[in-house]
C-alpha cells in the first residue's frame, strides 16, 4: 500500500506542484479584481481554460520526457532565432515583475498577520528562498513545493464564509454577462494569461527532465493529460474560490480598490470575518513562497537553455554557474522593484496581459512540436491536445486582438 502511494504521488507530483504554481499572489490579484469589478461573471473563463490548460501543460511534459529537452532548446532548434529571442525577452521581464509582485505580497500578508511593516520582511524572505533553490537539490526542493500545496485549501474556507449566494454563481456559470468594453476584455486576458500562463510551459517540460523519467516507463503507464489533470483541476478550483469569495464580498458591496493581494484579504474581514482574512492571507503566503522559486527558476532555464548551459536544480552552483547567476539576478531585480518606489502591483496587471500575449505564440509552436513525428516519434498528440490545445490558441488570440482594438478605438475616438 505505501508502495503504491509513493507511486502515484512520483506519477502526478509534478503536475500538482505546476498547478500550484499557477495560483502565484500576482495570479490572486487578478482573481480578485475580477471577481471585485465583475462578480461572478468571469467564471465561466475557469470551465473554458480548465481543459486548455491540461491539455497544454501536458504537451510541454511530454515534450520533456520524450526529448530529454527543455522547451527554449527545442524552439532555439526547430524554429527561427527570433523566436527564442522574443519568447526569452518577454517571459524574463514578466517573471521578474511576477518576482517582485509575489515577494512583495508575501512580506504584506506576513505582516498583516503579525503587525510589521512589509518592507522589513522582504530581503529574508528573498534571501531564505534563494538559500533553498541555490544549496538544496531538486527532490528537497520538490518536497517543500508540494508541502505549500495544501496551504490553498484556505481559499475553499474563506470562500464559503464570504456566504455567497450559490444559486448566483450557478447562473452566471451557465449565462455569463459577457462585454465589450477594454476594462472586461483586459481583465479576462489577464485572467486567462495568469492561468494558462508561459513560465510554466518551460517549468513543466524541465520537471520532467528533472524527474528523469523514461519514455518506456511512461509509455506503459497513462497519457501525460491524465496525468498532470488532478494538479490543474485543483488549481482551477482554488482560483473558482478566489473569484467567489472576492465576488461576494466587494462585488456585492461595491468595493474596488484592490491593488495587493493584502488589500483583498484586509477587506474580506468586516463582512466575512477574521477568519476570513487570516485564512487569505496565508493562502498568499504559501502561493508565494511554492511560486518564486518555479519563477526564479524557470528564468534560469530559458537564458541557460538559450545559450547552452547546465541547467539543472540538482547541479551544484559550481556545476551550473551561469543557471544559477540567472536565478540570482532574478531574486536581486525583484528585490530592487520593490524598494525602487515603483510599487510592483502597478504593472502586474499589464505583465499578465503581456503573458497572456505571448502564450498563444507559445502553444502554437508547442503544437506544431507535438505534432511533428521527427520530434515526437510515435508519442505525437492525440485529439485531447489537438483540440484544446488549437482552442487555446484561438481564443487567447482573439481575446488579445479585441483588447488591442478596444484600445486603440477608445483612445481615438
Amino acid at each position: 500500500m505505501v508502495v503504491r502511494w509513493k507511486q502515484l504521488l512520483r506519477r502526478y507530483l509534478p503536475g500538482i506542484i505546476s498547478g500550484g504554481a499557477d495560483n502565484d499572489p500576482s495570479g490572486i490579484v487578478t482573481y480578485s479584481l475580477s471577481g471585485a469589478l465583475f462578480g461572478y461573471h468571469q467564471l465561466w473563463l475557469l470551465l473554458l481554460s480548465t481543459p486548455m490548460l491540461i491539455a497544454v501543460q501536458a504537451m510541454c511534459a511530454r515534450l520533456g520526457y520524450v526529448t530529454k529537452k527543455g522547451l527554449m532548446t527545442l524552439i532555439k532548434e526547430r524554429y527561427a532565432p527570433i523566436f527564442a529571442w522574443i519568447s526569452l525577452c518577454i517571459l524574463v521581464v514578466v517573471n521578474i515583475a511576477t518576482i517582485a509582485a509575489d515577494l512583495a505580497a508575501i512580506s504584506e500578508s506576513i505582516g498583516l498577520i503579525i503587525n510589521v511593516s512589509y518592507i522589513y520582511l522582504v530581503v529574508p524572505i528573498a534571501l531564505a528562498l534563494w538559500l533553498l533553490v541555490v544549496f538544496k537539490n531538486y527532490k528537497t526542493i520538490e518536497k517543500f513545493l508540494f508541502f505549500l500545496t495544501f496551504v490553498f485549501l484556505s481559499y475553499v474556507v474563506s470562500g464559503f464564509l464570504a456566504r455567497p449566494d450559490w444559486s448566483e454563481v450557478a447562473r452566471a456559470l451557465v449565462f455569463p454577462k459577457i462585454q465589450l468594453d477594454p476594462s472586461y476584455l483586459m481583465a479576462g486576458l489577464g485572467l486567462l494569461g495568469t492561468t494558462i500562463t508561459p513560465f510554466l510551459f518551460f517549468w513543466q517540460a524541465k520537471q520532467e527532465i528533472e524527474e528523469r523519467r523514461s519514455v518506456l516507463v511512461e509509455s506503459q503507464s497513462v497519457r501525460e493529460d491524465t496525468r498532470v489533470a488532478p494538479g490543474f483541476i485543483y488549481s482551477n478550483i482554488i482560483s473558482f474560490f478566489i473569484i467567489v469569495a472576492t465576488a461576494a464580498v466587494f462585488h456585492t458591496h461595491g468595493i474596488k480598490g484592490i491593488e495587493t493581494a493584502s488589500d483583498a484579504a484586509r477587506a474580506l474581514e468586516p463582512f466575512a470575518g477574521v477568519y476570513a482574512k487570516y485564512l487569505f492571507a496565508i493562502g498568499i503566503i504559501g502561493a508565494g513562497l511554492l511560486a518564486v522559486p518555479v519563477l526564479a527558476a524557470s528564468t534560469g532555464y530559458v537564458v541557460a537553455e538559450l545559450f547552452g548551459w547546465r541547467d539543472s536544480l540538482s547541479d551544484s552552483p559550481k556545476k551550473a554557474r551561469g543557471f544559477y547567476m540567472i536565478l540570482t539576478i532574478s531574486f536581486l531585480f525583484g528585490i530592487g522593484i520593490v524598494f525602487s518606489g515603483i510599487h510592483p502591483v502597478d504593472a502586474l496587471l499589464y505583465s499578465q496581459v503581456l503573458g497572456g500575449i505571448l502564450a498563444p505564440i507559445l502553444i502554437l509552436l508547442i503544437l506544431f512540436l507535438c505534432n511533428d513525428k521527427k520530434v515526437m516519434g510515435t508519442y505525437v498528440n492525440g485529439w485531447f491536445d489537438n483540440i484544446f490545445g488549437f482552442l487555446s490558441v484561438v481564443l487567447m488570440s482573439l481575446g488579445a486582438v479585441a483588447l488591442l482594438w478596444q484600445v486603440v478605438t477608445t483612445s481615438l475616438f
